[in-house]
C-alpha cells in the first residue's frame, strides 16, 4: 500500500527515498544556489547562526561582495529571521533590502549575501532532499565511495584561507598506491576496482574523524587535515601506510588475459596480493598564500617517498 508519508523518486541514475514526517520534517535548511557551492544544503538548528567571510561565523561563506560578519539567523520552533549585521553590500530577502531590523523568512525565500544566493526552505522538504541528493552525487567519487576532487579543491581553498587569516594550523597528507598499473595489467580491471576500494576504505577507518578524506584521480587519494600540526599529520600518514601494507587483498581472478574463468568474471578461487603506498605530508607555512602552494608540498614529498623506495612517509 502506499505510504503518503513516504516520497520515492527514481530514475536510472537516482533514486531517493524521503521520509516527511517527524522532527526532521520541520528542520529548516538553506541550499546554496551560486559559487564553488552550489546545491551544497545548510540544515540549520534551533538557535542563532552567524554567517560571514571570517572564520569567527559559524556559517563561513566566501565571495565577493561577502563581510566578515554578514548576517545572523534566528531559528525558533516555528520561525527563522534574517537580519543584516552592517554588511557593506547588503542581505536581502527577493529584492528587499534589509535594514537593522530582522526579516521573517518564508518558505522558498530567495536570500541574498554579497554575491552569495541562498534558498531558504521551511522544512526538509522533497524540493531540498533532492539538492542534498544531487549534491551528493556531484561530490562523491563514483568508484570508491570518498568526495571527489571538485569537493576537496574546494574545502581545501577554504581552510587555506581560514589558516592564512587565524593561523589555524593546516595539514595535507598526499598518498598514492605503488606500482597500481601492475595490478590492472596482471589481473584486469575488476581486481583495480576492488583495490582502490578496499584502499579506500581503510584509509576512512584510519582517518576517522580527524580529516576530510577524498580521491583526486586514478590512484592518488587526498587527506585535508585541518587544525592538525605537522608531527600528528605524520603520525596519521605512517598510519595509513602501516594498515594498507598490513592488509590482504583477494583478488578476482578471471578479469585478466589468461586468467581462469571468462572474460569479466571472477575465476575459481581469488589472487592473493599485497599492496602498499607512498605518502607525502606537508604543513600551511607562514608565507604560503594559496592552496596550489600546499598541494605542491606534498607533491614533493610524495615523489620523495617514490624515489627512495616506496612504501613510506615523506615530508
Amino acid at each position: 500500500m502506499w505510504d503518503p508519508s513516504t516520497i520515492a523518486f527514481e530514475t536510472k541514475d537516482l533514486t531517493l527515498f524521503q521520509s516527511l514526517d517527524g522532527p526532521e520534517r520541520r528542520r529548516c535548511c538553506l541550499v546554496v544556489y551560486s559559487g564553488p557551492d552550489l546545491g551544497r544544503q545548510i540544515l540549520l538548528d534551533e538557535g542563532v547562526c552567524t554567517l560571514g567571510r571570517s572564520a569567527n561565523s559559524q556559517l563561513q561563506l566566501g565571495g565577493p561582495g561577502i563581510s566578515r560578519l554578514h548576517a545572523e539567523i534566528c531559528v525558533a520552533v516555528s520561525s527563522a529571521t534574517l537580519r543584516d549585521l552592517g554588511s557593506v553590500n547588503g542581505s536581502f530577502v527577493g529584492d528587499l533590502r534589509l535594514t537593522d531590523q530582522p526579516q521573517v523568512l518564508k518558505d522558498g525565500d530567495l536570500v541574498r549575501l554579497g554575491s552569495v544566493a541562498l534558498k531558504f526552505y521551511a522544512h526538509q522538504s522533497l524540493d531540498a532532499a533532492l539538492h542534498d541528493r544531487v549534491l551528493r552525487l556531484a561530490t562523491l567519487d563514483a568508484g570508491t565511495g570518498l568526495f571527489n576532487r571538485r569537493y576537496l579543491m574546494d574545502a581545501l581553498k577554504r581552510e587555506c584561507r581560514t589558516a592564512g587569516q587565524t593561523g589555524r594550523p593546516l595539514c595535507l597528507v598526499m598518498l598514492d598506491l605503488d606500482r597500481f598499473k601492475q595490478v590492472n595489467d596482471s589481473h584486469g580491471h575488476a581486481a583495480g576496482d576492488l583495490v582502490l576500494r578496499e584502499c579506500a576504505a581503510i584509509a576512512s577507518l584510519v582517518v576517522d574523524q580527524a580529516g576530510v578524506l577524498g580521491r583526486i584521480g586514478g590512484e592518488e587519494f587526498l587527506v585535508l587535515l585541518p587544525g592538525t600540526g605537522l608531527e600528528a599529520a605524520r603520525d596519521l600518514a605512517e598510519r595509513l601506510r602501516a594498515a594498507v601494507a598490513g592488509h590482504s587483498f583477494d583478488l578476482p581472478a578471471g578479469d585478466a588475459p589468461g586468467a581462469p574463468g571468462e572474460s569479466g568474471k571472477p575465476g575459481r578461487g581469488g589472487v592473493p596480493h599485497r599492496q602498499t603506498v607512498s605518502l607525502g605530508v606537508a604543513a600551511w607555512a607562514p608565507g604560503m598564500t594559496d592552496a596550489s602552494q600546499l598541494m605542491a608540498e606534498a607533491d614533493r614529498g610524495l615523489y620523495h617517498s617514490k624515489r627512495t623506495g616506496r612504501n613510506r612517509v615523506s615530508g
